[in-house]
């Protein structure tokens, strides 16, 4: 009986030696770190009244697409859509196999199951797949100047390459079903028919009414097209409540990476089941059922080419054109348009004059916008062609109306200042529905982009309305003034501060310091005729 209980203990302590191995096993394999590489897709997150959120994700060789998360934000400095990126970290997986978790530390991915890649380092293998276009500088028409014996030469229009022209585009309406009748828990049954999305996509379906292909087609003169020709809008498509696509879990009862990735994975296999042939379309658009995602949209920043563009719009926007081409204008590389509020802070949605600000209303991208979709021609001033104590006045076609309109000013004398674009933006076809607030007005913003790939947000400064009004750029030292607006064009002058006026600049009619009045018409010529004059006496 002794040697029994002997032998039954010794055997039990083994057993628990043994699960006490395996399970500092898996710990040590789930903790090893290893390397994730692949090709960087940044997301953007947009929620309705909540600021702007990115994710990374890794498209890797085997053609997985990857959710990265991140420590901080700080970890997407200076990644971008495109680029050849090595991360470091683990994979996190909940509810994986011992063999999984050993795949996974080795370095081969995680098995089937929800899963995502913790970033301790993130490493920037490469610059971008494709290489960034030039921008096209080209001789313009005159403009005024008022400077010493200075003649102005004909100012430079600058222009970026087209982004593209044609946005082929697959729209995708889904629902997620317990069984033919009942929505899965947690989402609803559409509320949005696929006529209805297919009045807010398509002009020929809703020609009296903003629609997401009249905003390219009029926002870019005809140059990039969405159409029924190009693009088309899916049959619904109807998902059951979990599922697992490309051995990734997915389920409507929550909205994670893997989630809303895997309602689109799964959705391409149903069309693909259905012979639609979704290599035609580079873009596509998943709508994602009522109650199952709390954004309205969210868009991956910029495509190089190498798999689909993917977009999402939650239930409560399918038939939302601007939420759609919100969406669709960060797969074409447009990031926020954005503003600081009162309090200083900045808010990347807050520009009401572009379509890449807040949802919902219909307009047009903003000047800086649309000239890097390559859209319009804007008038270009530098260091070369705007010297200190120099004013030019120039006149600004209204963007809605003609495809030669704003100016861009590169301040190349002072280092680390973005450059200004100027925009008169006017209710009239692509922005017809422009807010009031913007409308009839001088806009003024800054950015960095510097070409079509470039996806910099961009700030909007001020808006003039009323003859006389003015914005000064002190770091720049730049002020702009608005002469006299009509209903197709403003005209306003520019001036380049030289520093404060002297007898020189006085004699010879120039407004030196920028304050609008040049000659005998400013106080402070005034003052320096009348030293001149006592002067003069006691000599």
């Amino acid at each position: 009986m002794r040697q029994g209980t002997i032998i039954l203990t010794s055997l039990l302590l083994s057993l628990l030696a043994a699960g006490a191995d395996a399970f500092s096993s898996r710990r040590h394999l789930q903790q090893s770190q290893t390397t994730l590489s692949g090709t960087a897709i940044v997301i953007s997150h947009d929620q309705k009244g909540l600021s702007n959120k990115r994710l990374l994700a890794v498209h890797t060789p085997a053609g997985r697409r990857v959710h990265v998360q991140l420590r901080d934000a700080k970890q997407l400095a200076g990644i971008h859509t495109g680029m050849h990126i090595e991360v470091s970290g683990r994979w996190q997986q909940a509810a994986a196999a011992a063999g999984g978790m050993q795949a996974a530390a080795a370095g081969a991915g995680p098995a089937a199951g929800s899963s995502s890649f913790q970033a301790a380092t993130i490493r920037h293998a490469s610059g971008a797949a494709f290489a960034a276009p030039k921008v096209a500088n080209a001789a313009g028409q005159m403009m005024a100047a008022a400077a010493a014996a200075t003649t102005t030469p004909a100012v430079a229009l600058s222009t970026n390459q087209l982004i593209t022209s044609a946005v082929n585009t697959i729209v995708v309406p889904i629902a997620g079903m317990a069984d033919s009748t009942t929505a899965c828990p947690g989402t609803a049954l559409p509320k949005f028919s696929v006529d209805d999305v297919k009045k807010a996509v398509f002009a020929e379906s809703n020609p009296s009414s903003p629609t997401v292909g009249s905003t390219f087609n009029k926002c870019s003169y005809g140059k990039t097209k969405l159409t029924t020709a190009n693009s088309r809008v899916a049959d619904l498509v109807q998902l059951p409540c979990n599922g697992i696509t490309n051995d990734v879990a997915w389920t409507f009862s929550k909205c994670d990476f893997d989630d809303f990735n895997g309602y689109a994975d799964a959705a391409d296999e149903v069309l693909r089941a259905r012979g639609v042939d979704l290599s035609k379309y580079k873009y596509r658009v998943y709508l994602v059922p009522p109650g199952a995602c709390p954004f309205v949209g969210l868009g991956y920043i910029g495509c190089d080419g190498s798999y689909d563009c993917r977009a999402w719009i939650s239930g409560d926007f399918w038939a939302t054109p601007q939420a759609i081409a919100h969406e669709l204008g960060h797969n074409l590389f447009m990031g926020h348009a954005g503003s600081f509020n009162s309090a200083g802070v900045f808010d990347e949605y807050a520009d009401s004059s572009g379509l890449m600000g807040y949802c919902c209303t219909e307009r047009c991208p903003n000047t800086p916008h649309a000239w890097q979709m390559g859209w319009i021609s804007v008038q270009q001033l530098d260091g070369s062609s705007l010297k200190a104590g120099q004013t030019v006045t120039a006149t600004l076609s209204s963007q809605a109306v003609s495809a030669r309109s704003g100016m861009r000013i590169q301040p190349s004398w002072t280092a680390g200042v973005d450059p200004i674009f100027l925009g008169y933006r006017t209710k009239a076809l692509g922005d017809a529905e422009l807010p009031a607030e913007a409308a009839g007005k001088v806009h003024l913003h800054t950015s960095a982009i510097s070409n079509s790939y470039d996806a910099q947000v961009t700030i909007w400064k001020a808006a003039l309305g009323s003859a006389g009004q003015a914005w000064e750029h002190s770091a720049a030292g730049l002020v702009v003034r608005l002469k006299a607006l009509t209903s197709s064009s403003a005209t306003v002058t520019v001036c380049r501060k030289g520093g404060a006026e002297s007898v020189a600049t006085c004699a010879a009619g120039v407004d030196n310091d920028c304050n609008g009045l040049a000659g005998a018409r400013d106080p402070a010529c005034a003052r320096l005729s009348k030293r001149v004059r006592r002067s003069s006496r006691v000599l």
